[in-house]
């Protein structure tokens, strides 16, 4: 995972478990928020934390902007397609588009849900390495395989995606998207090199792992016991977000 290490993030003080409890619970709550307070609070948390971590906002915002784009597509559908209220029109020859009061505010929840959620993911695996949550994965007893395709994932998408860049630079200096069909050419060649090169990576690092004695499994690191205090934050956390979802679900406007 990019981002500062595990012993150099403020929140290093936390075992990994708890980190993550809370964090699925912080992500859980706001996704089945129906109204966007606890969300928006979640994210101003987040926001919150960078600034006073002297977090990266540029790499935030870089995490945030593609979730937030398909989430303002969502918004956008939902306010064209749903609803009764219009609050705007645009005539465009034969079509209508229409944009309505409902429409608008539901797809202004999802947006909330997307910001609150991605904010706590992304703080969560900028201060936690890869190798450290997969012990996460481990001690909550998940299915073995599931955990080497995980670490043989996050091992090879990076390699994988340095390639793509590789290719799209030599194409960029060949002129490859100086025009609409040109480039959409050029995409669909990139794609079918990289998924050959993912093949034959895929072949080099089988033969390597037998060659080093792999017999079937491979190693995942186990973590010690969890400290008591730590159980006592982590459940106080849950209990924390669990009296906050209840509050801005019952008693907010």
């Amino acid at each position: 995972m990019m981002g500062r290490g595990d012993d150099d993030s403020p929140l290093a003080r936390f075992d990994v478990r708890t980190r993550v409890i809370v964090a699925l619970a912080a992500m859980v709550a706001v996704v089945m928020s129906t109204r966007p307070w606890l969300p928006l609070a979640v994210f101003a948390l987040c926001a919150s934390y960078w600034i006073t971590a002297r977090e990266s906002i540029r790499f935030a915002l870089g995490r945030l902007a593609g979730p937030l784009g398909l989430a303002g597509l969502v918004w956008l559908w939902r306010a064209l397609t749903t609803g009764g209220t219009p609050v705007w029109s645009l005539d465009l020859g034969p079509w209508r588009l229409a944009a309505t009061r409902e429409g608008l505010l539901g797809g202004a929840m999802i947006a909330s849900r997307v910001l609150g959620s991605v904010s706590v993911f992304i703080i969560l695996c900028n201060t936690t390495p890869a190798h450290r949550l997969e012990s996460v994965l481990r001690w909550a007893r998940l299915p073995r395989t599931w955990l080497e395709i995980a670490m043989l994932m996050h091992r090879y998408i990076f390699i994988l995606l340095e390639q793509a860049l590789s290719v799209f630079s030599a194409q960029k200096l060949r002129l490859g998207y100086g025009s609409l069909r040109r480039a959409l050419g050029s995409m669909s060649n990139l794609a079918g090199i990289v998924m050959l090169r993912s093949l034959d990576q895929a072949e080099k690092s089988h033969q390597a792992m037998v060659a080093r004695g792999y017999t079937g499994t491979l190693p995942i690191p186990s973590l010690p016991a969890m400290p008591s205090r730590q159980r006592r934050i982590a459940w106080a956390g849950v209990a924390i977000l669990a009296v906050a979802f209840v509050l801005a679900e019952r008693w907010l406007p």
